[in-house]
């Protein structure tokens, strides 16, 4: 698919993006930030030979980073670049240059567009935290069936409630409060009320962000990193221009630094072999400041992949290609988390979703807030785990808020009242924030799909996703006619994303991509076993469980089955829990 295909994909699946009485003016600006000391070293300073090699900083290779360091030689290899805060684009000419391709490999969004399921990512030092929403939400306790045993019971049992805990405080998990006055969270959740009244079992909450709301002011952090607090802006998925996300370049990876970890970034891992004694040998192409990229290799007595879902799963596959026995489970069980993308479009009701960034507010905008703040909880106790999901509130970024005012009315045809007409007439004139967009609410909605995705390499060599009946998975049916009936409690219609639409091909967009590497407890059934160690097929007798030593899967590939939450709080914990047990 070439690049400008995919662009347009991209385009139409903007919402992808966003996830997604009187109110109090907009706060000042953050302070200037002064310059952050760089986590990352220029790729010529790796060293051949470590201890332990993480591959990836997202949420399973930041944890692993920061509690393994510490008396190991230790080397993370990023494949993308890092970010200061300023470099965060703030236009959708500056987002889409941002747009990672071939010719472009490190760029920022990394948006691979399928036939049916189109994945969204991050690239860079951070992963995916670096474009999220930040969202710390534990999935519920007995979601864990297809799970290893030895999870399911630390589930049960409250075993994992002390590695969730410390995910929290290292993310510094906070919630927009009531006396924040967002207008969208009051919208989503009086929506939710209203629903809840006549009869529908679901529960409003504010949601756990990991995002500095009130409490570093223009100051260093608990890991001496300058932090501003949130300006209330709506960019989070963009990348936080105001230093106020907790993403993981703040906190995780600069205690994986001080413990003595090396973190590399412009290193982006193909493949690895086991060498004859036992150690590993990782295959990558590391791309300079200046100059073409240049292929090289250096050898570890343990390798830990964490590359996200597809980064992982394609590093395998490759690896399995060249000769590394693998489970035939690979590549299978990759699940969307059961997203969809959706919204109420120009309801009665202003809702402050435009996100104006780190500019100052323009048209006298009231505060957005951060990308997500609330949910509608549809996970009721005695409710089969497949019909249980979440609706979330989400805001618009800045660099997106001029086309959707142009392309909602396309997206959401129909009559409407002449109020309705007057706010779409606005946005097509781009005034102010009074128009239809600025009435309207972007929903993420994240439930339970059946993980029958598979994962496997294109003609190039690429990790791509097959399903072609997740369109007909009921968990998308179930959270539209909800969504429709949040849309009509203040008169709004509703829309789904354009890029599901069959004239932008139909494609479900998922931004919490899992499995291709599942954890099971038996090499037939998965790639990992519960502590994320891979199985050996040829390792073991019929009822041994044989692993390699030293190589491990450490992120949201080894879920075996969508989590109905987001999933990053899971992750976190999982691998929290898989380097206490490193060296068991």
């Amino acid at each position: 698919m070439s690049d400008s295909i995919k662009r347009r994909h991209f385009m139409a699946a903007l919402g992808s993006l966003v996830a997604g009485a009187s109110l109090a003016p907009s706060p000042a600006r953050a302070a200037t930030a002064p310059p952050r000391t760089p986590l990352s070293r220029a790729p010529g300073q790796l060293a051949p030979l470590y201890d332990v090699l993480v591959i990836g900083s997202g949420y399973g290779g930041a944890v692993m980073a920061a509690r393994l360091a510490p008396g190991r030689s230790l080397a993370v290899l990023e494949r993308g670049k890092e970010w200061s805060p300023d470099a965060f684009a703030t236009g959708l000419v500056d987002t889409l240059a941002q747009f990672r391709t071939a010719s472009a490999p490190l760029g920022l969004f990394d948006y691979r567009a399928g036939g049916t399921i189109d994945v969204l990512s991050g690239n860079g030092v951070g992963g995916t935290s670096l474009i999220n929403s930040s969202v710390v939400l534990a999935p519920d306790r007995d979601i864990f069936g297809r799970w290893p045993q030895a999870i399911q019971n630390a589930y049960a049992t409250g075993a994992m409630d002390a590695y969730e805990a410390r995910v929290r405080t290292m993310l510094g998990a906070d919630s927009v409060t009531e006396a924040d006055a967002l207008r969208k969270s009051w919208f989503h959740l009086s929506t939710t009320a209203a629903r809840k009244r006549q009869g529908a079992p679901v529960q409003p909450r504010a949601l756990p962000i990991a995002v500095n709301l009130r409490r570093y002011q223009g100051q260093p952090n608990a890991q001496g990193v300058w932090q501003a607090a949130c300006t209330h802006c709506g960019d989070c998925v963009t990348g936080c221009r105001v230093g106020a996300k907790n993403s993981l370049d703040v906190n995780y990876l600069p205690l994986a630094r001080s413990g003595g970890a090396q973190i590399f970034a412009r290193i982006e891992v193909d493949w690895i072999e086991r060498l004859p004694d036992g150690r590993w040998r990782v295959h990558y192409l590391a791309r300079p400041d200046n100059g073409p990229a240049v292929a090289g290799s250096v050898v570890a007595a343990s390798v830990i992949l964490a590359a996200g879902s597809l980064g992982s799963t394609q590093i395998l596959l490759r690896s399995q290609a060249r000769g590394l026995a693998l489970s035939p489970a690979l590549g299978t069980r990759f699940s969307t988390n059961g997203d969809l993308l959706g919204l109420a479009y120009n309801t009665r009701v202003q809702t402050n979703v435009m996100g104006f960034g780190a500019a100052p507010a323009p048209f006298g905008l009231k505060r957005v807030g951060p990308t997500i703040t609330s949910m509608a909880d549809y996970r009721a106790a005695g409710t089969p785990v497949a019909q249980r999901y979440v609706i979330q509130d989400a805001a618009i970024p800045s660099a997106l808020v001029d086309a959707l005012r142009l392309a909602m009315p396309l997206a959401a045809p129909g009559g409407s009242d002449f109020p309705a007409l007057q706010r779409i007439a606005r946005d097509a004139a781009k005034r102010g924030t009074d128009g239809a967009l600025n009435h309207s609410m972007v929903y993420l909605g994240i439930g339970h799909d059946s993980a029958s995705g598979k994962v496997e390499l294109d003609a190039n060599g690429n990790a791509r996703v097959l399903w072609p009946g997740i369109s007909k998975e009921p968990f998308g049916q179930r959270m539209r006619a909800e969504m429709a009936l949040h849309a009509q409690a203040f008169g709004g219609r509703y829309a789904d994303s354009p890029r599901s639409s069959p004239l932008f091909g139909g494609a479900m967009t998922t931004v919490h991509p899992l499995g291709g590497c599942p954890m099971a407890d038996r090499v037939e059934d998965g790639v990992v076993d519960a502590d994320g160690r891979v199985f050996n097929p040829r390792g073991g007798g019929q009822t041994a469980q044989a692993v390699y030593p030293g190589l491990r899967v450490i992120d949201g590939a080894i879920a075996p089955a969508s989590l109905g939450a987001n999933p990053l709080l899971t992750i976190a914990a999982l691998a929290e829990r898989a380097a206490e047990r490193f060296s068991q």
